[in-house]
């Protein structure tokens, strides 16, 4: 196997806020074989989501495009959101890899295919129906309970799945609850003993293999078996750093997320679910690297970790979920790499990328030219590689379009330190994060930082003319007067 070739493992979670990690400044949240993953690996520090909403960002995965390109600008069957299925165009990740000779597999949340909840086999777009190798799971998934594959799981190896202590009520229609039975009975455990069944497979063969393992959480529901809930469930957490604002200069659409509780003790449990869910995730990790090692495939296996987007949990105020408002926890997204040759430290990475950069990385390291790896990303493989690059963006953007029924249309470009979100038809938001790193302080009035407020409306219409955003004109109407 040529070394422009190594195999390439690809961990992706759900809405999981970057400090869950240590690496990124986290302090609770347990996550030890990540953190030893981080220790041969470069992290990077300002990566950002190409949208803080599930399918407009696994699209985004799968294509390289910004939603405005690929389409898919809310979740399935949702307003906005032209195609219901990721239309199988050449272009698609999955066809190009197997253009590269690569045995390619899925597991886990897709989102890409509406499919229906009561007939899993609806949906016309599937990652086998792309050229995956792997399991079908259409539709939302809400947590990956329901599907007739996991049934047919615990009724092989005679488990069930018993949840006790459910909590509800700080937003609606998100829960909580412990499980009481093994841990083999978690859709975690289930996902991650799919993930070895293929790669068991693909290990057999000549050429690398590319595996994309996705799990359902930390997303809610939170839910997470005893043990890992016993790490958290005595301790006493402090509020987010910004989960009291008094600010009065902020967009009232954030109000669309906002629970039924301004008091930290109704989100503090459900922290503590999403903690131990998180714990869970990084046990099954640890369990698939330690597999990749028995099999002499961790060294020449390139393993990305990352996150679709972020998550509220009571941020600001009790703002809840994500989307309507583009603060750090959602639009910043953990991005880890070890690379195929061992470091022998961490490093730290601090260029702005982004989604779609990941698409384009991932064609660079199975061996496609790195111009012909862009889209609307590129591919930062020579920064793993201590590369010098000397014309990389120096800025990176968010965009929303709503969520569900509500259409709603924001842009976030962060540069420097500065963070711009256009919010038409409201306020728009201008953070200093150099000195208020928790955004609770909107300098979009402020005219110190006038001249500020207008190179960053620039830069964000230079974007968006480069990105052939259709919101350019509408922009320029609005604010470029």
């Amino acid at each position: 196997m040529s070394n422009k070739q190594p195999n390439i493992l690809f961990i992706l979670t759900d809405q999981q806020r970057v400090d869950t990690l240590k690496a990124y400044g986290g302090e609770i949240c347990q996550t030890p074989n990540i953190d030893s993953l981080i220790e041969e690996s470069i992290v990077f520090n300002n990566a950002y989501a190409s949208c803080p909403v599930c399918t407009p960002a696994r699209a985004s995965l799968q294509t390289g495009l910004y939603p405005h390109n690929h389409e898919m600008r809310n979740n399935t069957s949702e307003p906005g959101c032209r195609y219901d299925e990721l239309p199988n165009t050449q272009d698609l990740l999955s066809a190009r890899l197997k253009k590269q000779n690569y045995s390619i597999g899925y597991t886990g949340k897709w989102h890409l295919g509406s499919g229906d909840d009561n007939d899993r086999s609806s949906s016309k777009s599937s990652p086998t129906a792309v050229g995956y190798e792997g399991d079908n799971f259409p539709g939302h998934g809400a947590g990956g309970h329901n599907y007739p594959q996991y049934a047919e799981y615990l009724i092989e190896r005679g488990l069930e799945v018993k949840l006790e202590n459910k909590i509800t009520g700080h937003y609606k229609g998100h829960w909580a609850a412990e499980v009481v039975s093994p841990v083999e009975t978690t859709v975690e455990y289930f996902l991650t003993d799919r993930a070895i069944h293929y790669i068991d497979q693909f290990r057999k063969r000549p050429a690398p293999f590319f595996f994309q393992l996705n799990f359902w959480g930390p997303h809610e529901p939170y839910v997470a078996p005893t043990k890992y809930l016993d790490l958290y469930r005595n301790q006493s957490l402090e509020p987010w750093p910004n989960f009291y604002d008094t600010s009065t200069n902020k967009p009232s659409i954030h109000n669309v997320k906002r629970a039924n509780s301004a008091e930290w003790k109704t989100f503090e449990p459900y922290v503590k679910h999403y903690y131990a869910n998180m714990s869970l995730i990084d046990d099954q990790i640890g369990r698939l690297l330690n597999y990749l090692k028995e099999h002499d495939l961790y060294d020449n296996t390139i393993i990305i970790f990352s996150a679709d987007h972020g998550e509220s949990l009571g941020i600001h105020g009790g703002l809840c979920d994500k989307n309507f408002f583009m603060y750090e926890e959602t639009c910043r997204i953990p991005l880890i790499i070890k690379p195929q040759n061992k470091r022998n430290q961490m490093r730290y990475e601090d260029r702005f990328v982004g989604t779609c950069d990941i698409y384009s990385s991932i064609l660079d390291w199975a061996g496609v030219p790195e111009l012909e790896a862009r889209r609307d990303g590129r591919s930062f493989v020579p920064f793993i590689n201590d590369e010098n690059v000397i014309d990389w963006p120096d800025h990176a953007v968010t965009e929303g379009n709503g969520l569900s029924e509500l259409l709603y249309t924001q842009r976030m470009i962060r540069h420097e330190n500065m963070k711009y979100v256009f919010n038409c038809g409201d306020i728009d938001e201008l953070y200093d994060l150099q000195t208020d790193p928790y955004e609770l302080v909107n300098q979009v009035e402020n005219v110190t930082y006038k001249n500020t407020l207008r190179s960053m409306q620039e830069l964000l219409a230079t974007w968006m003319e480069k990105h052939h955003d259709q919101v350019l004109d509408q922009y320029r109407d609005l604010r470029m007067r």
